[in-house]
């Protein structure tokens, strides 16, 4: 009698601990889904703290990316974000292995990430589209006065062709292979961001700067206002061909008066800037960043009025990648998905 109901009290006791235990990991999963703000979407990336790579300081991603966060933190209750300097394949690579929730790219290189070229060594799983905002232009600056009138003219000259790996270094690459040229027929390459290539450049210890970043971005402005450039343009047959190396390059014009005191059209390049996520945020975490980042245009106006053409319509049309269910979910809202 005795040896059945300690039996009875060990099941019992077992039992019990076994209601605790699973009680305690329904806990445990409710925390983190409170934590991630979103509640319905598959996303496993479970954080109410972003780390949001955007580009080096004196590039209209950084102001940009500054900005958006800060509409983030106080749309997102309990939010915090992190923007760091980045580029476009960083940010990519940052997404891809998960240290960055969310980033800016240019449209040439999603592909790439994705296809796993190039500077990435496996296919892209991760990286999701949420948003395309503007055209990233390239250009190549030099002083008003400079000698250099062409591509073929920076032989033997001190150049900086922006941040090594990032995406504007790795268009000038391109452009000077297909102009017969490398980095062994220039006098010296700094690799360094806008903001310390523009101070070079004014300083005479460079003979011209390269950028992949808006038009106009305040940096240029800047320099054109109180120092005097201009800009170099690209021969047809040279934008014909990096079109035909990569479906994210398109031609653009930097029309006269974009840079106050250069007075005549430049042909360059152009990809878009992206706006990529993590495909493991939640649903409803990445439906609030895409409508958050719709909902301040004019804000991100002031910035830049290269983002007057911004809009849902705009962004939809130029999609590069697979897009998040979060932001489909906002498109669907808008009117420009079908069920």
């Amino acid at each position: 009698m005795n040896v059945h109901k300690i039996k009875g009290v060990r099941f019992l006791s077992t039992l019990l601990l076994l209601v605790g235990l699973l009680i305690g990991c329904s806990s445990q999963s409710s925390g983190n889904g409170d934590e991630s703000g979103g509640g319905s979407g598959g996303g496993n990336m479970q954080t109410s703290n972003f780390n949001f790579g955007a580009a080096t300081q004196g590039g209209f991603w950084y102001a940009l990316g500054g900005a958006y966060a800060n509409e983030i933190e106080q749309t997102i209750d309990g939010s915090s974000v992190n923007v760091i300097e980045g580029g476009s394949i960083s940010n990519l690579k940052g997404i891809e292995s998960g240290k960055f929730h969310m980033g800016f790219s240019n449209g040439q290189t999603v592909p790439e990430a994705l296809n796993g070229e190039n500077s990435f060594k496996k296919e892209g799983e991760n990286i999701t589209w949420a948003a395309t905002l503007y055209p990233n232009v390239f250009h190549i600056v030099v002083p008003a006065d400079s000698d250099i009138k062409s591509v073929e003219d920076l032989k033997g000259k001190k150049v900086s062709p922006g941040i090594k790996g990032y995406s504007g270094e790795l268009a000038f690459k391109q452009i000077l292979e297909i102009n017969g040229m490398s980095y062994d027929d220039l006098a010296k390459v700094e690799y360094v961001g806008t903001a310390d290539g523009a101070s070079l450049l004014r300083d005479g210890h460079i003979d011209a700067v390269v950028g992949m970043i808006s038009a106009p971005v305040s940096t240029f402005q800047e320099l054109d206002t109180t120092f005097g450039i201009r800009l170099i343009p690209l021969k047809d047959e040279t934008i014909t061909k990096m079109k035909e190396s990569n479906e994210g390059f398109n031609k653009y014009t930097i029309e006269a008066g974009v840079y106050e005191n250069i007075d005549t059209d430049t042909n360059t390049v152009a990809a878009h800037t992206t706006f990529m996520v993590n495909e493991g945020l939640s649903e409803d975490t990445v439906y609030t960043l895409t409508k958050t980042l719709f909902e301040n245009k004019k804000k991100w106006v002031s910035l830049n009025k290269m983002m007057e053409s911004f809009n849902a319509e705009f962004s939809i049309n130029n999609k590069i990648g697979p897009m998040h269910p979060g932001a489909e979910k906002y498109y669907k809202e808008a009117g420009l998905l079908g069920e």
